[in-house]
């Protein structure tokens, strides 16, 4: 018995196989043969595709290169040879498409097992077939079994999908390349897809004649706000030819030609001719090269002319420019310089300009230019005070503004000095304000030594050339020290900066004996101090200049937490002199308010609080307040109340406080009482009936009776008040006098029916009835201090207005409106509440951009 097979993969073609019996035989036998063509058609695009990418690869790179109008660039030589070395690649390429062969059966059928997991090859075996000669019945047996177990893996079979993997053959991404070029050339090639594909295009191609064409338009400077004007165009043909164009300082004149031989712009004055070109007015600086910009030009406009575009000899448009010059700012000062209660000083000045200010600054000058001994120039050893201006929000052409700046430790407080605003715009120019002459605010010594010492340091630093003369003042000033009650140490350290002062032989060693007398005088005045006084006191110069300078809201946190510290220990140190000496701290007025810890720790969160809601000024200012109170109470008991306050001089100024108020109830009644008449009126001459609530006629004339009696009451009552005064000595009051005569005017303007001019009659009474208080108030308590001069407004109260705590004595007459006012707990909260708002707007980045600026500059601390 022979049962030799034949493999599938020999030389000899196998016979058609004997399929299985039944129908579900033939049916698989079917999957076969169809999972045996896809094999070989995936099998032959596998061999197939590698090699036709490549040839596709290089004819898309021909292709893309070709639009792009790559042989147009080449000569002719070099395109052929181009073309050759393209069609090589092409040919190297396809190549493997001659070896690639059509896949047999054997290889489908092992790809086919492959792929469906089977093992043995049994759909090979289903195509073997059983040599004819010498078969026994036992061997076909045996075959016919094993060709019923090949035909039992037909139920299994599975195909795959082709993998090329035709990128192994592009391992530099040429692909990528071919793609782009052929996207791009596509759309440069536009109209000449044909044609560009030849390598013989006999040179670059002739350009289409350009049309001739200008484009010129004149752009103002950015900050302006005003719009480009278009010279040409359609908006030029809706403009007056006869009218002047009129543009702001500064605007560009730009044109550009194409299609034009030789452009030359022009302009033209009764005095010259200018080649923008030739004058190198690209960039608007001088020197600087034309700006030639796509067949064109740009330059600036600085003065009124004629425009003149040409080609060559030719004029093609003219147009006639007017020049709006660009006006520098102006600032001024709207008060004067103001004291404020912590010793700063603020000014308010009003700043304008014809498109927006973007700085100003304040700079201080000597008031002396002279030395007033020798005649020579003076040379001052400390640069001028020099500090930038705050201004309104925006950029905006006029706003008023304001600015506090803290100047006691300069060198130069206490001297007359000018102090000079100036204020910049977007062009660069600078406009000045008019120097203004005041005495620049300085820190007040109590001690006669620390004030001649600092004086002496004023005259140096103003002046390097009065060396000599503070010599010799400190010299007068050693003679006797007994005098200023010096203990040794203030000797020691007078002599010591005089020392220094005879040592000193430049600018820069004066300029350390200047500090060094400040920190002698610091030394005189608070070298008494004890621990807690001077802890005290550093702590408030500390949270003081936090607030002047605009430190965060956790720096202001942490000084005002330490300020509380110093505050209780210094606290626990007088209740414990206190508690040794009962009599030191005696008040000598049993009706003034005492001092507790809690108004300090209220007023100290106070501050805290309007710094942390921006209000820095106000809580710059409380703290001055708070400072007071506690100068007040180291000097151990208030003052006493001089002799001529009498018990009949209070009460007259009490009963001028009552007067005062009823004087304002009067004008507010005749206010509206004129204003429901004017009301009457207008609707009796329109025709009208009168509103419910209107009062009739009789009660209109019943209520005129009325403030007529009041107004004449009140003018009998302070005409009794100045016979009192005058029966008991008191000194007359020309404003009292006044106040009389305008209450008889205002009751003779009422009793004649005219409210009108009774409501200005009873100001001018109001007026100067607290006019009149006020003066009476500062004869009974003194007169202003030296320092209150005219050119500051902040004048300070006397002593004898405040308790030891600086607070106002109830028992003292009534307020006439000159206490600094104190943000209370409503506005305080009001403001935090307004600032959280706008920081949660700000934080929205939905919002506009213009919202976003405008609350940035809000939020935004000068």
């Amino acid at each position: 018995m022979t049962d030799a097979t034949t493999p599938a993969g020999s030389g000899a073609e196998p016979g058609p196989a004997v399929p299985p019996p039944g129908d579900e035989a033939r049916r698989a036998r079917a999957r076969l043969e169809r999972a045996v063509l896809c094999t070989r058609l995936s099998l032959l695009w596998e061999r197939v595709w590698p090699p036709l990418h490549s040839v596709l690869i290089v004819v898309a790179l021909y292709v893309g290169l070709s639009w792009l109008g790559l042989w147009s660039m080449l000569p002719s030589w070099l395109s052929a040879i181009a073309a050759l070395g393209v069609l090589a690649a092409a040919v190297y390429a396809a190549l493997p498409l001659a070896r690639a062969g059509s896949p047999s059966r054997a290889e489908a059928l092992a790809r086919i097992e492959r792929v469906s997991g089977l093992s043995h090859r049994p759909l090979a075996a289903l195509d073997d077939r059983l040599f004819d000669g010498g078969e026994r019945a036992e061997t076909r047996a045996l075959w016919e079994v094993h060709r019923r177990r090949a035909s039992a893996a037909l139920a299994s079979v599975r195909t795959d999908l082709p993998s090329p993997q035709a990128f192994r053959r592009d391992p530099f991404a040429l692909r990528v390349l071919a793609a782009m070029l052929l996207v791009v050339g596509y759309f440069a090639a536009e109209g000449s897809h044909l044609s560009r594909l030849s390598p013989f295009g006999g040179g670059a191609p002739q350009a289409a004649p350009v049309a001739a064409r200008i484009d010129a338009w004149i752009a103002p400077p950015v900050y302006t706000g005003r719009a480009p004007v278009f010279l040409t165009g359609a908006a030029a043909e809706l403009r007056d030819p006869g009218k002047a164009i009129s543009v702001p300082q500064g605007s560009e004149v730009i044109v550009r030609a194409q299609g034009v031989g030789a452009l030359a712009v022009l302009l033209v004055t009764p005095q010259e001719t200018v080649n923008l070109a030739e004058a190198g007015g690209g960039s608007g600086d001088e020197g600087a090269a034309p700006a030639a910009v796509a067949g064109g030009l740009r330059s600036r406009l600085e003065t009124s002319a004629t425009l003149e575009i040409r080609d060559g000899e030719a004029l093609v448009h003219a147009w006639q420019v007017a020049v709006e010059p660009d006006e520098p700012p102006t600032i001024r000062l709207l008060n004067d310089p103001e004291e404020q209660l912590s010793g700063a000083v603020k000014f308010t000045y009003l700043a304008q300009d014809d498109y927006g200010i973007v700085g100003a600054r304040a700079d201080i000058r000597p008031a002396q230019r002279r030395n007033q001994d020798s005649g020579a120039a003076i040379r001052p050893l400390v640069e001028a005070p020099s500090f930038p201006l705050s201004l309104a929000a925006g950029e905006r052409r006029t706003g008023t503004g304001e600015t506090i700046r803290d100047l006691t430790s300069h060198p130069w407080a206490g001297s007359e000095v000018d102090v000079v605003l100036s204020a910049s715009d977007h062009a660069g120019q600078t406009g000045y304000s008019e120097p203004h002459r005041f005495t620049l605010p300085q820190r007040r010594f109590a001690k006669p030594l620390a004030r001649a010492v600092v004086e002496q340091r004023r005259s140096l630093a103003l002046d390097a050339n009065a060396q000599v003369r503070v010599l010799d003042a400190f010299d007068g000033l050693m003679l006797a020290p007994e005098v200023f009650g010096e203990k040794l140490r203030t000797h020691l350290g007078m002599r010591f900066a005089r020392g220094q002062l005879v040592a000193a032989q430049s600018d820069d060693e004066l300029r350390d004996v200047v500090d060094l007398l400040w920190e002698l005088a610091l030394n005189i005045e608070d070298g008494d101090l004890s621990t807690a006084e001077r802890a005290l006191r550093d702590a408030q110069e500390a949270l003081r200049r936090a607030l002047e300078g605009g430190a965060s809201d956790e720096e202001i946190a942490r000084l005002t937490e330490e300020l509380r510290q110093a505050l209780n220990e210094y606290m626990q140190a007088l209740a414990e002199q206190l508690r040794q000496n009962p009599q030191a701290m005696q008040p000598l007025d049993p009706n003034a308010q005492n001092l507790r810890p809690q108004d300090l720790n209220e007023m100290l969160s106070r501050i805290e609080e309007l710094a942390r809601s921006g209000s820095r000024d106000a809580a710059r200012e409380l703290l001055a307040q708070m400072q007071r109170m506690l100068e007040n109470l180291q000097a151990g008991r208030p003052q006493q109340m001089p002799d001529s306050m009498t018990q009949e001089m209070m009460q007259a100024l009490n009963e001028l406080g009552r007067m005062i108020q009823r004087q304002q109830e009067l004008m507010d009644q005749t206010n509206r009482f004129n204003q429901q008449q004017e009301q009457g009126r207008q609707q009796g001459q329109q025709g009208q009936q009168g509103q419910p609530g209107q009062m009739t006629p009789e009660e209109l004339a019943e209520a005129l009776r009325q403030l007529q009696e009041g107004q004449g009451q009140l003018g009998e009552r302070l005409q009794q008040l100045l016979d009192q005064m005058a029966r008991n000595g008191m000194p007359s009051n020309d404003d009292l006098g006044r106040a009389g005569e305008e209450m008889g005017n205002a009751r003779d303007s009422l009793g004649q029916g005219q409210p009108g001019d009774a409501v200005g009659q009873q100001g001018n009474a109001l007026d100067a009835l607290r006019r009149g208080a006020q003066g009476m108030a500062e004869q009974m308590f003194g007169q202003p201090g030296p320092g209150d001069g005219p050119g500051m407004a902040g004048r300070q109260g006397s002593p004898m207005d405040e308790d030891p705590l600086g607070r106002p004595r109830r028992t003292e007459g009534p307020d006439f409106g000159d206490r600094v006012r104190v943000p209370d707990e409503i506005d305080v909260q009001r403001a935090r509440r307004i600032l959280e708002e706008l920081r949660r707007r700000f934080s929205d980045p939905t919002r506009p951009m213009i919202e976003l600026d405008y609350l940035e500059r809000l939020l935004r601390r000068n």
